[in-house]
């Protein structure tokens, strides 16, 4: 019984890779058209923050909201590339993830950077609740 135990717990992916998988989504359904899907790596809370050269920004609408203006005609969006440069599980529920990304479109770069997320259980999955990009 604990072999099978310990079997099934060694099966279970961590949390980095289970966020390293949504990041691979992310992309994919930025690259396809899809920016609610792409969204969808977000936590959709009020509580979701991110950090940048600016302060800090709560909140997941106004952060969808600006994308969803931007972003409006799948034909804007461009092509999404993720480069994961660090991954760890903190505790046995959260991960911290850094990436490189960038989306372009035409060749030209429309923005990207250097993130940490930190990714953690929102709403029955594992999602991003805080950012921070540089």
């Amino acid at each position: 019984m604990i072999a099978l135990m310990l079997a099934m717990a060694l099966s279970q992916p961590t949390p980095a890779e289970v966020a390293i998988e949504s990041l691979a989504g992310q992309g994919r359904a930025w690259n396809t058209g899809d920016l609610e899907g792409a969204l969808g790596a977000y936590c959709p809370r009020p509580d979701i923050v991110w950090v940048n050269r600016s302060g800090i920004s709560r909140g997941f609408e106004q952060f969808a909201s600006s994308m969803r203006t931007e972003f409006r005609d799948p034909g804007r969006m461009g092509r999404m590339t993720i480069e994961v440069l660090d991954s760890r599980p903190i505790s046995p529920e959260s991960a911290l993830v850094t990436l490189r990304w960038e989306i372009a479109r035409d060749g030209r770069r429309l923005m990207g950077g250097v993130s940490t997320q930190l990714w953690s259980p929102c709403e029955g999955r594992l999602r991003i609740v805080l950012e921070h990009a540089s």
